[in-house]
């Protein structure tokens, strides 16, 4: 039987697809051993310059680990290792969380204790860890990170 190759839409259909459905994304939230978590601040747009903290659409084909995967290696240049210790956090549900439309939120939390394997990307200005979130954070995530109990 023939492997299905993870797909993803053109930007036209990719923005055609939220006047139908919600899109499902995967979200990594990445923390310290002191509990700090690790946001990045987009060089892209949308909420371009806001800090965020990792996600992605789940493509076509493509399951959720493989997703936190991509999301990991093009975000902050992390390869997530198969045995490392993912934890469904949470499901968080926002029609009005992301400029584009309607998002499904997976957030999957993971604590690393060697914060010298995470780097910027270029889909990033910048990260960091923080104890308090700063400001101008994009989309719905702080509202996710303050119910996840982060200020």
């Amino acid at each position: 039987m023939e492997e299905l190759q993870p797909k993803r839409l053109s930007q036209e259909e990719f923005e055609k697809s939220f006047e139908n459905v919600p899109r499902v994304a995967v979200n990594l939230i990445v923390t310290d051993l002191d509990g700090r978590v690790l946001l990045a601040r987009r060089n892209i747009p949308p909420c371009e310059g806001d800090w965020h903290f990792p996600g992605s659409f789940v493509l076509k084909n493509e399951s959720i680990s493989e997703a936190l995967k991509r999301v990991a290696k093009n975000e902050f240049g992390m390869d997530l290792a198969e045995e490392m210790d993912l934890k469904l956090l949470g499901n968080f549900d926002d029609i009005n969380g992301d400029p584009r439309g309607h998002v499904i939120d997976m957030a999957y939390g993971i604590q690393i204790s060697d914060v010298s394997k995470t780097v910027a990307t270029k889909e990033n200005i910048e990260i960091g860890f923080f104890d308090k979130l700063p400001r101008n954070i994009g989309f719905n995530h702080r509202n996710t990170l303050e119910k996840l109990g982060y200020k």
